[in-house]
């Protein structure tokens, strides 16, 4: 059976998202979009990778190409982004 990991959108990084997807898991993405949250769902399936939207399905055939989508759609977190709040001292 497939787990399924429910995210908010940006909660993961690109390659955090699909180690998961090739582990064999589902990875359902929560965004907000006009004010409705809408769920996105990347999974991977003989080799081809879906992200299942509420309006279409999109298929790719490389994990770059994959990764491309997450990043182009801001569903992932960028490599370079952290949760801590930088602090400056002025010396």
């Amino acid at each position: 059976m497939t787990d399924i990991l429910r995210v908010g959108r940006k909660d993961l990084t690109a390659t955090e998202i699909l180690d998961a997807v090739d582990l064999g898991n589902r990875v359902v993405i929560e965004i907000e979009f006009l004010g409705a949250t809408m769920r996105m769902a990347i999974r991977k399936r003989d080799g081809t990778y879906y992200c299942d939207t509420p309006v279409k399905l999109l298929t790719y055939d490389t994990e770059e190409d994959m990764r491309t989508c997450l990043e182009r759609y801001k569903l992932a977190k960028a490599a370079d982004e952290t949760d801590e709040i930088e602090v400056s001292q002025d010396e």
